[in-house]
Parts: structure tokens; C-alpha cells; sequence
């Protein structure tokens, strides 16, 4: 395969990786609390061709010297945008929302993950009068202190400020109303943050290495942030994504990859050409 043809093979395979990524942003623009991602291209290995050897025959020569031929092009990073998406009102109490660039912590019982999709759920405990405040997967909402929300299932309201204090009030009267601080975690690097299913991110390693090099806080509301992150209720998070945006970018790829076909069938077209020559 001559150079054009390896360069523009290689160009239309990672633009269909490209497409594969507007295709998932596409199909998520419904999602509770999805984040887009943008994929970003780099060159591929380039070569350096010298047709002359020698600075004595390059007198007066004011390009560079040699010719510097690619190979295409790769994707270079998959990045995740974390600017917030509209507010959706839905008017129900377990419906919760974070306002600037913070994460809810939930768990599964053996890892931690982060989400935005604030639509939980009051799940009982099996043999107890107690509820776990759980993702809609199933995960465990977590509190500042690491440990799964719990409260007894007689709760009448549940009430969330924006420090994320979390006051359940019951039916019985009397009774004294629970007080749960709620876990929110700020990373400071999300490019890092690798999709874990179920509208669901983790980190490398452990949260303890995460917050060691700085790109994890966990973050208590209840002290002063200066509102940079605050926690909503009857409400949910809807997708960052941008329709027409992604649609745009999609023709836009599209008519790339119909180009790197182009120059493949031109390559061919010269090659049979060449073929044809009779000395």
C-alpha cells in the first residue's frame, strides 16, 4: 500500500472512532446528568524525507530541509465536558441535583463511583423498619462520613438544602427528625474519570491516591464553598449534550471520511495509471 493510501486508511478509521463518540453523546441526550465527550485528533507518525544529502547543495534554500510526510491522523484524547446541563423540575422529593462541578459519591459495596443522575429511590432493608436512600442501579448513596443514608421507613418528607444537609422528618409524632450531611466529591482532573456503566464514572487506583495528587476533594458542604457547589432538590440534571451541535459535527466528520475514500480511489486510479505505462 503506497503512502496516500496508508495515510488516508488510517484517517478514516479513527474518524469512525470519532463517529462512534457523537453517536453515544446522541443517544444520551435524555440521560439524567450524562456528560458529552469530544474526541481530538493528533498526528500520526510523520516521516522526514531528505532528497538532498549535503548543505552545500541546499544554497539559498529557504524552506525546510526534506520533505515530511504523515501517516494520518489518531485520536489523540477522549475528552469528558463537565459544564452543567439544564435543570429538569420534576417536583418529587428523592430527586436531587449538584450545581457546579461536584459528583454524588454512591457504592455498590465494593467500590465507590460517581454520578450526576440525582433520581434516587428509598429502598428497604430486608427484616428491618429502615430504608437505604439508593442510584437508581442500586448503589448506595453516601454520606460525608462514608457510610450508606439510612433512615427509618416511617419518614413523612425529606428535605435537602443547598449545603447538602439532608433533614428526613417522620410521621410518628413527636419524633425527632433525622440530620445526614451528604458526600459530594470535586475532581479537579474529570478527564481522568473512566465510565464505570450505569451513568456511573470511577477513578484510577483508590480514593486515597486520588486525593494524595490532588485531583479528588471530598468536599463538606455544610462548611463555606462560597456556593461554588450546591445541592438542589425536585429537580434532576439533564444531559450537556447539545443536538444540533453533535449533529453538525457528525455531517461535518462524515464528509471527512467520504474525502480520506476520495484519495484512496485516487491513489488507486494513479497506480493503475502507472501500471498502464508502456515503455
Amino acid at each position: 500500500m503506497n503512502i496516500q493510501m496508508n495515510s488516508a486508511a488510517n484517517s478514516m478509521r479513527e474518524l469512525q472512532k470519532k463517529v462512534d463518540v457523537i453517536a453515544n453523546n446522541i443517544s444520551n441526550v435524555n440521560t439524567n446528568g450524562y456528560k458529552r465527550q469530544e474526541a481530538t485528533f493528533s498526528d500520526a507518525l510523520v516521516q522526514s524525507i531528505t532528497k538532498q544529502a549535503g548543505a552545500e547543495n541546499e544554497i539559498g534554500r529557504l524552506t525546510p530541509n526534506g520533505l515530511r510526510i504523515g501517516s494520518g491522523v489518531k485520536i489523540g484524547q477522549t475528552a469528558l465536558r463537565n459544564e452543567q446541563g439544564a435543570l429538569q423540575q420534576t417536583g418529587r422529593q428523592l430527586d436531587f441535583n449538584i450545581q457546579g462541578s461536584g459528583f454524588f459519591r454512591v457504592s455498590n459495596g465494593d467500590n465507590v463511583f460517581y454520578t450526576k443522575d440525582g433520581s434516587f429511590q428509598a429502598q428497604p432493608v430486608l427484616n428491618s423498619n429502615r430504608v437505604n436512600l439508593v442510584t437508581a442501579n442500586g448503589d448506595a448513596v453516601l454520606d460525608i462520613n462514608n457510610n450508606p443514608i439510612s433512615f427509618d421507613a416511617d419518614y413523612s418528607s425529606i428535605e435537602v438544602g443547598p449545603n447538602g444537609a439532608i433533614e428526613i422528618s417522620y410521621k410518628t409524632p413527636g419524633k425527632q427528625a433525622d440530620q445526614v450531611q451528604l458526600s459530594v466529591a470535586d475532581i479537579t482532573r474529570p478527564n481522568l474519570l473512566e465510565k464505570a456503566g450505569g451513568n456511573r464514572y470511577q477513578l484510577p487506583d483508590t480514593e486515597g491516591e486520588q486525593i494524595a495528587n490532588g485531583t479528588l476533594r471530598i468536599i463538606d458542604l455544610s462548611a463555606q464553598n462560597g456556593g461554588v457547589i450546591r445541592v438542589g432538590q425536585n429537580a434532576l440534571e439533564g444531559s450537556n449534550v447539545d443536538l444540533t451541535e453533535e449533529m453538525t459535527e457528525l455531517i461535518a466528520t462524515q464528509r471527512l471520511i467520504q474525502s480520506q475514500g476520495k484519495a484512496i480511489s485516487f491513489a488507486d486510479d494513479m497506480m493503475g495509471l502507472t501500471n498502464s505505462i508502456r515503455g
